[in-house]
């Protein structure tokens, strides 16, 4: 066999070998484009709950174009003691809105901060441990949060005004809700809300009554409403104090139930 015939068969190995390896890698970027997507789509959707950690949701509660004179209705469920302590933040950035010129202050970025944290388990109506502490709370600039409460301020109503209403309570009467605690939010703003449990935070924009709840029996029947109310409301009560110390405002009645 001549040199050159050697030859040929060299290169044309080296050809094959060449287009074996080709393929190869051709197979082998396939898999980890595919393995990419994976691994994006999972980041993009994993939570911290999913890897043995503390699941976190975020939500916003947009007030603006609002009267930043009213202090709007929030309301939520936290979990009972199947999670624990629950988690719930309510905050915003100071100069947040500035756009939106919400006190027609000629654009100030200084507009209003907000970081209320609190802790908490259950409902009024629960068997658990039930309670609500406001670990935090800072406001900046502005006043923007009123009346935090395990109990949401609520107004009774009836249901269908067929069966008299539950414990002998007058249609209208202010009362905490045992389903729901919540809070009053100020008007005008936008607020982020981070909080461990699923469960959503609503919150009110208009100006009327709005149910948030209600429990029917078979002799009496009662649900609780939610409104705004003026800055200057008695009944949303007075204004708290700044405590970037974490648990000062523990045993703060205007909030935490007692116990007895």
């Amino acid at each position: 066999m001549g040199i050159e015939t050697t030859i040929t068969k060299v290169v044309d190995a080296c050809n094959k070998l060449t287009e074996t390896v080709t393929n190869q890698i051709g197979k082998i970027d396939v898999r980890v484009d595919t393995a990419l997507n994976q691994f994006t789509s999972w980041r993009n959707s994993v939570q911290a709950k999913d890897i043995n950690g503390r699941a976190s949701y975020t939500q916003v509660i947009d007030l603006t174009g609002l009267s930043t004179n009213i202090f709007y209705p929030v309301w939520w469920r936290m979990p009972g003691n199947e999670e624990g302590i629950s988690e719930i933040v309510i905050s915003r950035n100071y100069s947040r809105d500035t756009e939106k010129n919400p006190f027609n202050n000629n654009f100030e970025s200084h507009v209003a901060g907000l970081n209320l944290q609190m802790e908490g388990c259950g409902i009024p109506w629960n068997g658990d441990a039930n309670f609500l502490t406001m670990k935090r709370i800072s406001q900046t600039y502005r006043e923007t949060v009123r009346r935090v409460e395990f109990g949401m301020l609520s107004i009774a109503r009836p249901v269908t005004g067929v069966k008299p209403m539950w414990n002998g309570i007058v249609s209208g009467t202010l009362t905490n809700s045992p389903q729901e605690s919540g809070c009053y939010l100020r008007g005008g703003l936008s607020y982020a809300i981070t909080k461990s449990f699923a469960n959503p935070v609503n919150h009110s924009r208009v100006e009327t009554e709005v149910k948030i709840s209600e429990a029917v029996f078979p002799e009496q029947e009662i649900s609780w409403y939610v409104k705004p109310y003026a800055i200057g409301a008695k009944e949303l009560n007075e204004t708290y104090p700044e405590n970037r110390m974490a648990y000062t405002l523990d045993n703060d009645k205007r909030y935490a139930a007692k116990s007895a």
